[in-house]
């Protein structure tokens, strides 16, 4: 049932458990819906890619493809505020990707006679999904793109589901916002048969791409799950989730924490909010407020969970074992355990995460589900193959190296491997 629940749970452990039965999204349902059309667009190519847009977006798509000259028209019809709005942002993540993308490594042991360079190549060609839906999302573009753009992809490609729009096949804020991060080409498919697409290529307007990253309903993730035996994909992304963490000391930014949970969970009915503090006033106080913020109009949201735990230890506690797609610390007593947290997508600090969202750098493609226990949030580590490249300098130096390596291929009953290095030491 949609709507605010308030739990008491002392511990961690006790509050997961009233939490997982609702938590953990599942493609299983879908994947005998999609993996037909997965496999009819890998035998068709875009004969079936044409027939299921017709079928599921009721559009008939000749040809996918948006030329960067056709991009570029969008951009003069957004208007200057809504421009600007897109290039303060684009900025501000390709500084931030800029900063932290991986760079060359040189490991040089003339001890040991060796030396190693650890050399990030970008991917050849990146497909991203962008999501449509009653409203356009140019951040999707911005948050996966400008990533791939700065890792060195040399060609990358958006695809979004065609909504006609003043003259353009798809909403002209997305065929902007792809020209000003520098997408090669656009295609106007969406669903499941624009990920297969992307996967096998459709011949003779889609060519397939290296990896496939981006957000998407179930039926796109399901997909991108089914194709990801044969290129790379990001994440299995699933509805968006918050876990704000906050101290007795935030009573009077009640009205922030509401707005914060329910910035998220305005996404769908899918969306989850969890709210954890150790304080049963702010709990009962987040309750109302949220009810009063959402009168009249709870079917929009998400589920919101209120939970008051023993400790603010005890609700990182829990926040490590939800691992949620977005964490954040609020109060100057919750911030203390910043370092306490192990397991979230991104984690913001006295900050609003619709900052992160659109603008602040990070992208807010982000794990979900649980799976921000094993990855973060999409950079442009993504995009880069860390290869590493090995050269001996001095055989003599290298000796006790290869001794070890003949041990451990005897071992191992490779005789070739073992041959192999007697021929190379002499």
């Amino acid at each position: 049932m949609h709507g605010i629940h308030l739990f008491y749970a002392e511990t961690a452990d006790k509050a997961y458990a009233m939490l997982e039965r609702e938590f953990r999204a599942d493609i299983e349902g879908y994947i005998e819906q999609v993996k037909p059309i997965i496999e009819n667009v890998k035998q068709r190519g875009w004969e079936a890619v044409r027939e299921y847009t017709l079928k599921f977006d009721k559009v008939d798509v000749v040809d996918p493809r948006v030329s960067r000259e056709k991009l570029r028209e969008a951009l003069d019809t957004i208007g200057e505020k809504v421009r600007w709005a897109l290039e303060v942002s684009i900025d501000s993540v390709r500084k931030y990707h800029e900063a932290i993308k991986p760079r060359e490594i040189v490991y040089e042991s003339m001890q040991q006679g060796i030396k190693i360079v650890l050399k990030p190549i970008p991917l050849t060609r990146v497909g991203v999904y962008v999501p449509g839906g009653a409203h356009p999302y140019p951040s999707s573009v911005i948050m996966a793109v400008v990533p791939a753009k700065v890792a060195g992809v040399r060609h990358v490609a958006i695809t979004t589901p065609p909504r006609p729009f003043e003259g353009f096949p798809a909403h002209p804020v997305i065929l902007a916002a792809s020209y000003l991060v520098g997408a090669d080409i656009a295609y106007t498919i969406g669903g499941a048969q624009a990920i297969a697409a992307l996967a096998y290529g459709a011949r003779p307007y889609v060519e397939s791409v290296d990896k496939i990253v981006g957000p998407g309903n179930p039926y796109v993730v399901t997909a991108k799950y089914l194709v990801s035996r044969d290129v790379g994909i990001d994440m299995l992304a699933g509805p968006s989730e918050v876990m704000i963490v906050a101290s007795s000391d935030t009573q009077k930014h009640l009205e922030q924490l509401a707005l914060d949970l329910l910035a998220q969970t305005e996404h769908g009915a899918l969306s989850i909010g969890i709210f954890a503090t150790d304080s049963r006033e702010l709990a009962l106080n987040i309750v109302d407020r949220i009810a009063l913020l959402t009168k009249g109009k709870s079917g929009e949201f998400g589920n919101i969970y209120v939970f008051v735990l023993d400790s603010l230890e005890e609700c990182i506690a829990f926040a490590n074992i939800v691992a949620p797609e977005h964490l954040e610390l609020v109060g100057e007593s919750a911030i203390q355990f910043i370092d306490k947290v192990e397991n979230a997508g991104a984690v913001a600090v006295n900050t609003p995460v619709a900052l992160t969202d659109f603008s602040a750098g990070p992208s807010h493609v982000l794990p979900t589900g649980g799976s921000a226990r094993w990855r973060g949030g999409l950079s442009t580590y993504d995009f880069v193959k860390l290869v590493a490249v090995t050269e001996v300098l001095d055989l003599e130096a290298v000796k006790d190296l290869i001794e070890a390596a003949k041990i451990l291929a005897e071992v191992e009953g490779f005789n070739f491997h073992r041959k192999s290095l007697e021929r190379f030491s002499g």
